[in-house]
């Protein structure tokens, strides 16, 4: 992890919107970061609300790979993750 950073935004955005989008990103750090990892229902959730801020998937894909230069952290790996209706919690070890 890349300590310091900020998180990716796009013009345009009210301050209920940043806090979504912002929410989402702190969501895959808790994936990678926390040992529990973050819970499936509350990622999805973030998620859903990211997508509703950021609805064009281009956005979204440009925001995802400019978190992940400045963190780190693939989103992606999070996202596959979450669709294991299996899982309770996601979590990322890397190795």
């Amino acid at each position: 992890m890349a300590d310091g950073y900020e998180y990716p935004l796009i013009d345009g955005l009210d301050v209920d919107e940043i806090i979504d989008v912002v929410n989402f990103f702190q969501t895959i750090e808790q994936a990678y970061e926390q040992s529990a990892g973050v819970k499936r229902a509350d990622f999805i959730d973030a998620y859903r609300k990211f997508q509703q801020v950021v609805p064009a998937k281009m956005e979204q894909k440009q925001l995802e790979r400019e978190f992940e230069h400045r963190s780190g952290y693939d989103s992606y790996q999070v996202i596959k993750l979450s669709k294991d209706a299996q899982a309770v919690n996601l979590s990322i070890h890397e190795a």
